[in-house]
């Protein structure tokens, strides 16, 4: 939005012919509603995931909002749920709807699936990636646990579970990492 003029443009809202959302081509824009949304840390790209039977996730500019990128997620996604662009703007790492609650990271510049893997069986609420300079290291975090996951590090497993210790009686909703490495929990007791 211009905050001048008050105008607004808009990813998206082309005219098409009705049909239900549920059938038909993916198009390069969004079919349902979006669900999630991150923006990059120079509020240059943005990335959004949607519900529906055939879910897409998009990253697109801001200025333009031109699509710079479009992924099709697995059949039985469902929707996504949580969405987190990486510090360096090369990489999203998604959640779906899916049974499994399925994390899958895509490569933007080369238009690339680079990792679906079941994240768990308890509802994934939110996703964030590490915003520690040359770090590749993400979180997800469900109601009872955050899981660590370290795609690049090849010395270590893909996921460790987070240790909350005996005080952490509370239903995680969010997360968030510093630009030290530092991860940070937000649940229900505050």
């Amino acid at each position: 939005m211009d905050t001048t003029t008050g105008q607004q443009t808009f990813y998206g809202g082309k005219s098409i012919p009705h049909s239900s959302k549920h059938e038909g081509e993916v198009l390069p824009f969004h079919r349902d509603d979006i669900i999630s949304l991150d923006i990059s840390a120079d509020r240059k790209t943005v990335v959004t995931g949607q519900v529906g039977n055939k879910p897409t996730v998009h990253v697109w500019n801001i200025e333009g909002t031109e699509k710079v990128c479009q992924f099709e997620c697995a059949a039985g996604s469902r929707g996504i749920t949580a969405v987190s662009l990486s510090p360096c703007s090369r990489y999203v790492a998604c959640v779906d709807l899916h049974n499994e609650h399925r994390v899958t990271i895509y490569n933007v510049q080369r238009d690339k699936l680079l990792l679906h893997v079941n994240g768990s069986t308890d509802r994934i609420l939110d996703v964030a990636w590490s915003k520690k300079q040359d770090d590749l290291r993400f979180a997800t975090v469900s109601a009872k646990q955050v899981m660590f996951w370290h795609p690049a590090d090849v010395t270590k497993r893909l996921k460790q579970p987070g240790v909350m210790g005996k005080t952490a009686a509370t239903a995680f909703s969010s997360i968030a990492f510093d630009e030290e490495g530092w991860c940070y929990t937000g649940g229900d007791n505050g």
